[in-house]
């Protein structure tokens, strides 16, 4: 478990509906990216997989996927036009759910992520060396609130 995060309540007396929270490890999901086509006349596409542990049952709202590559990124975008930040050779891609996407097993692969290098060789060159996912997760309140 990584760094444990107590969780927190709050007591009311004017709400009579259950609150369940998760707790553990805040790294419950997996990712893995996969070339499959290294020159489509501009970029490198990479299609990323992305499974939610069926060990753990919260609401997430988004999984931020940091991809590390094995040179640097001067451009990238991915599928639905999913938040997408470029730092040296990291991509960091935010896809959004909604809030109330329950968190056990659940799947949100099968996007795409166009990466560019500084030419064309490095760009087919590229390879997904990591991919370090993080989980948006927040309180499951029943009753509308």
């Amino acid at each position: 478990m990584k760094d444990y995060k107590k969780p927190l309540f709050v007591m009311t007396d004017s709400v009579s509906e259950g609150v369940y929270m998760a707790s553990g490890d805040s790294n419950c999901w997996t990712a893995e990216a996969r070339s499959v086509q290294n020159w489509n006349g501009s970029h490198h596409v990479f299609q990323m997989e992305a499974t939610h542990t069926s060990a753990v049952q919260h609401i997430y709202t988004a999984v931020t996927i940091e991809m590390t590559f094995n040179n640097v990124i001067k451009e990238a975008y991915s599928e639905n036009n999913w938040n997408c930040i470029v730092a040296g050779n990291k991509v960091t891609v935010t896809r959004e759910n909604h809030g109330n996407g329950y968190g056990s097993g659940d799947n949100a692969g099968g996007f795409k992520v166009w990466v560019k290098s500084i030419d064309e060789a490095t760009t087919k060159g590229l390879e997904c060396t990591r991919c370090s996912p993080r989980c948006h997760s927040a309180v499951n309140v029943q009753g509308g609130f």
